[in-house]
């Protein structure tokens, strides 16, 4: 008789937990509890008799076991994956792992002449918080997506859509009680970030200076999170200028330097190499860098009215 796996939905609680290392944002995802996510776990670990997580004071660490399991368990759930999507024969149907603020602020409002061009294309849309690379399997979570980094992902075909420049912001009250003339002043605001610190890190030494061990700082879960926390004054932000140019504008953020800055970091379309698109998800690809080239919206040219067709114009 063939083996019965018991309990997939443990199983896939598991996969999930591995990929965030975070009980909170499993549960996010998951659109689920956390103690619901914490029951599964416990559950899991008590039939095989062993733990799969260490838990410390710096978070969720895999132990020997739970590596193992991990590796088998991504590998199993990405095969049943595409094997579902082959028997229900969604060649058409495009998964795109999409951030929040990205999807909002940039796609949405160039995805109806797409969809208007392409009546034939379904696209399922996957947010993530910027962990679709650094899944275990992504492939069974998209079939391509957009990323915020470097573009030094090794096991994705990467494609920059286009250079960014970096603005510093907050709210007029925090300026009001924390005044900005130089970089250095900085050392005496909260810095918000998302991630980590690597931007400010960037930011800092292009100003000549050190981040501050003893820098006060604030990590939130995402973009939009982090951008209404400037506007209600907790802290100073760093993020893409086009991205904010309407709070900017509207007086919700001011600029103390009155500048952009260069920077490495950028919104990059990403392939899993293991991956083969299908048609559909190619045409969606090869749209996105087009349209991206055209915009150049990053280096503050006007945006142009480029129709978004489905052919290779």
């Amino acid at each position: 008789m063939p083996q019965i796996i018991r309990n997939i939905k443990s199983i896939q609680v598991f996969s999930m937990v591995c990929e965030t290392l975070n009980v909170t944002r499993a549960a996010q995802i998951l659109n689920t509890s956390q103690s619901s996510v914490s029951y599964h776990i416990k559950k899991l670990e008590t039939e095989l008799g062993t733990p799969l997580f260490r838990r410390t004071a710096t978070g969720l660490h895999l132990t020997e076991a739970g590596d193992t399991l991990a590796r088998h368990v991504a590998r199993g759930l990405g095969a049943i994956g595409s094997g579902l999507e082959q028997v229900a024969n969604r060649a058409g149907t495009v998964r795109v792992a999409l951030l929040p603020m990205f999807a909002s602020r940039w796609l949405s409002s160039r995805l109806g002449l797409l969809l208007e061009n392409c009546p034939e294309m379904q696209l399922a849309i996957q947010n993530h918080n910027n962990t679709y690379a650094h899944m275990a399997s992504p492939e069974a979570f998209a079939d391509l997506g957009v990323q915020w980094g470097r573009g030094n992902w090794p096991d994705f075909e990467v494609t920059r859509l286009w250079p960014e420049k970096l603005v510093v912001v907050c709210s007029p009250d925090y300026l009001a009680t924390h005044p900005i003339q130089t970089p250095a002043d900085l050392a005496h605001c909260v810095l918000l970030h998302v991630d980590d610190t690597r931007m400010w890190e960037e930011w800092f030494g292009a100003n000549g200076l050190h981040l501050p061990a003893s820098q006060s700082q604030m990590m939130l879960e995402d973009r939009h999170f982090q951008l209404s926390s400037t506007i209600n004054g907790l802290g100073v932000s760093l993020f893409a200028s086009w991205l904010v140019q309407g709070e900017l504008s509207r007086g919700g953020l001011v600029d103390p330097f009155g500048q952009v800055f260069d920077t490495g970091f950028a919104y990059h379309l990403i392939v899993p190499r293991e991956t083969e698109l299908s048609p559909a998800a190619r045409q969606f690809h090869d749209w996105m860098t087009r349209v991206s080239g055209n915009q150049q919206i990053a280096q503050g040219l006007q945006r142009s009215s480029s129709t978004s067709s489905c052919g290779n114009r």
